[in-house]
């Protein structure tokens, strides 16, 4: 046998090295059955890992196979010369099945000619055809659903419960994509999470929200799992779910009987106490107002009308408070105690005016089956972090503000009753403010200055005040800050400005021209239109822009720098006056000092005030201020002169103004003009 394949040509070297790197088994083989060569993959499969070449070289082909399948595998080789041969069979004591591809290499004579034999290893493929049968039948009757797709998603296979569940045909599907399942309340990311799984080889395991045929919504837990084929690429996907849609409804009814209100539908105190919580872990100690909201009488209604009003009532009371306050959390606490939580509230003031609103709506009549009511309700309010930290201790303490509220019969009041009393205050107050300026309650005083030089008054500073109609005077120091901070400033100043224009051209029609000073607030000067309104209050009243000063502080002009320089020099350009008030108590910042366009300096009463002392220092201060002031041509106004003192060194460090109770208190028009006369005759007959 040896001689036989001596005298056979062997194939060249190039072509076996090329075949020894081939991940085909591969094997050349003479028309007798005798091996010539073996490659590396061949080996490896037929010695089941023994890759030595001597192995099978030189030996009939097969050596380990039974009489039956050599016989039919060396017939094989004899017969064939110039067709292709396909052969399937068991091989070793493993019981491989091996398929053999049989191509003749044409080399000379048909004697002479060698076979390339190529080896598949089809064991686990033909074990495989046999489960179908047995995992159809298991297929066809499980409850769970089950889908195979091939690799680009189209649908090859549906089982019964399959249809059963979806409400689809079998024809209705094969060949359609799962999309025909979506109900749309997945996103992007959900499967964008779901295709990187299996594209990776790996199982996706997940509820999914499908839709039924009928367009009813369904959950689904399912497993998507990639197959392989015998080349290692992903063929196709199988899917097997079960709905749990009932499970998930009595989950989720579960769920919401622990934490919400059957009656109202409201989060209950469990979930009012998880918001609370949520609260203090994303925001931590950003403050936070709680409000009790205490429906008054409800047993009364109760008992006259029955339970079932009282029913309707509470059902009515969470419909309005939801509906009113929708950026607040809003639950019912039991009985006919209601909870807001009010993450925006954080202040003292802005509690109040929530809890203002919320009287206000139920204020409202409630329209019941049996009869039309009309409902208040007590509140009882406590802030986070102040009051306490935790969801239990507020909801004690608001209801114990809550409770002395009924007993005091106020219509809310805080934890503590200091600050209960200072919000009603400021409440009632906020409430007069808004009926002052209709009623005509607001007046205006002037406080004349003084020129140092002439002992002349050419100027005054006009001054709001607020008169009651019992004839009390309320402060300035006490209303004006909370007009500006409901935002009433900048209607109020323009009607201050309106009026004191007024006042100023009735003047100089009188042959008796006084320069009037405004006070303008920040947020006055942050109106875009303020140019356009002070021309308007010029135009109307026909006052001359040069008998016009408007006063605004240093923190307010230097808030928003290149905004005041471009406000005031539109101003200065049309012949009014700018002056710098309360100078000292601010940013003092001389490089801005230069840029603003301003015309006076009035130097703080502060200071002032403390040219009494003996202190040498308080005088440099304000001989500072003064010499600075005249560096840059800006005359100077001194507030707040007191005292004779006082007077005199402003008037010996070069002071071109003097303003202050010693020399004239704020007082009303017919007031100034005749004290105007009386000192402007006075030094004229001096001078005389």
């Amino acid at each position: 046998m040896n001689a036989k394949k001596t005298s056979i040509q062997s194939p060249d070297s190039a072509r076996l090295i090329a075949l020894d790197n081939l991940s085909i088994p591969t094997l050349i083989a003479t028309r007798d059955g005798i091996l010539q060569y073996a490659n590396k993959a061949a080996r490896h499969l037929l010695t089941y890992g023994d890759a030595s070449s001597d192995v099978l070289c030189g030996k009939e082909l097969f050596y380990r196979l039974g009489p039956n399948q050599y016989h039919q595998l060396k017939q094989a080789c004899q017969r064939f010369c110039d067709e292709q041969l396909s052969l399937t069979f068991n091989y070793g004591e493993h019981k491989k099945r091996i398929q053999l591809f049989v191509t003749p290499l044409l080399t000379g004579s048909p004697e002479e000619t060698l076979l390339q034999i190529t080896l598949k290893d089809v064991t686990q493929y033909e074990a495989a055809q046999h489960l179908p049968v047995h995992f159809h039948q298991a297929m066809q009757q499980t409850e769970d659903m089950v889908m195979v797709t091939d690799c680009q998603g189209l649908i090859e296979y549906v089982n019964p419960a399959f249809l059963s569940q979806t409400g689809y045909s079998e024809a209705e599907v094969i060949g359609e994509t799962p999309r025909i399942l979506s109900s749309d309340e997945h996103d992007e990311a959900f499967y964008a999470e779901m295709w990187k799984t299996l594209r990776a080889g790996e199982s996706y395991r997940s509820i999914f929200i499908n839709r039924r045929r009928n367009g009813e919504r369904y959950h689904e837990e399912k497993t998507i799992t990639p197959i392989r084929d015998d080349t290692g690429q992903i063929s196709h996907f199988v899917a097997t779910g079960r709905d749990i849609t009932d499970l998930i409804n009595s989950e989720q009814r579960l769920d919401y009987l622990r934490r919400f209100d059957t009656l109202t539908g409201l989060p209950n105190r469990q979930r009012l106490s998880e918001q609370f919580e949520q609260h203090v872990m994303q925001r931590r100690k950003t403050p936070m107002a709680l409000f009790l909201v205490d429906l008054d009488r409800l047993s009364r209604i109760n008992d006259s009308l029955g339970r079932q009003a009282g029913d309707e009532l509470l059902r009515l009371t969470a419909s309005r408070l939801r509906k009113s306050l929708p950026a607040h959390f809003v639950g019912r606490l039991g009985s006919d105690a209601f909870m807001v939580m009010a993450e925006e509230v954080q202040t003292p003031d802005q509690a109040a005016h929530l809890a203002q609103e919320i009287q206000q709506v139920m204020a409202l009549p409630f329209e019941l089956t049996q009869a039309e009511l009309f409902m208040s309700v007590s509140l009882g309010i406590t802030l986070y972090p102040y009051d306490g930290d935790q969801f239990d201790e507020l909801v004690n303490k608001a209801d114990s503000a809550m409770h002395r509220c009924k007993d005091h019969d106020q219509k809310f009041g805080f934890f503590t009753e200091d600050l209960t009393l200072q919000t009603q205050h400021r409440v009632k107050l906020e409430n007069q403010l808004r009926q002052a300026l209709l009623h005509k309650e607001f007046h205006l005083v002037f406080q004349p200055r003084i020129d140092i030089a002439t002992e002349q008054i050419n100027s005054a500073e006009v001054l709001l005040r607020w008169i009651k109609p019992d004839g009390k005077v309320i402060s300035p120091g006490e209303f004006i800050p909370v007009l500006e901070e409901m935002g009433l400033i900048t209607s109020v100043g323009e009607w201050v400005l309106m009026r004191a224009c007024i006042y100023a051209s009735q003047w100089q029609k009188k042959g008796q021209p006084i320069k009037i000073s405004v006070n303008l607030s920040a947020k006055q000067l942050r109106q875009p239109n303020l140019p356009d309104i002070v021309t308007r209050c010029l135009e109307t009243s026909g006052l001359s822009p040069e008998l016009l000063e408007l006063e605004l502080t240093e923190t307010s002009m230097l808030e928003d720098v290149s905004h005041s320089i471009s406000q005031l020099s539109l101003l200065r350009d049309k012949g009014i006056r700018i002056a710098i008030d309360d100078f000292g108590t601010g940013y003092s910042s001389l490089a801005y000092l230069k840029q603003l366009p301003a015309d006076t300096l009035k130097i703080d009463q502060a200071f002032i005030q403390e040219l009494d002392s003996n202190d040498p220092s308080d005088r440099n201060i304000v001989q500072t201020i003064i010499q600075l002031a005249h560096n840059f041509n800006l005359s100077v106004t001194a507030e707040g002169i007191e005292t004779e003192r006082q007077l005199e060194i402003i008037r010996q460090l070069g002071c071109n103004e003097a303003q202050g109770f010693l020399l004239a208190k704020p007082m009303n028009e017919p007031e100034l003009l005749t004290t105007r006369h009386a000192f402007n005759s006075r030094t004229q007959v001096t001078r005389d």
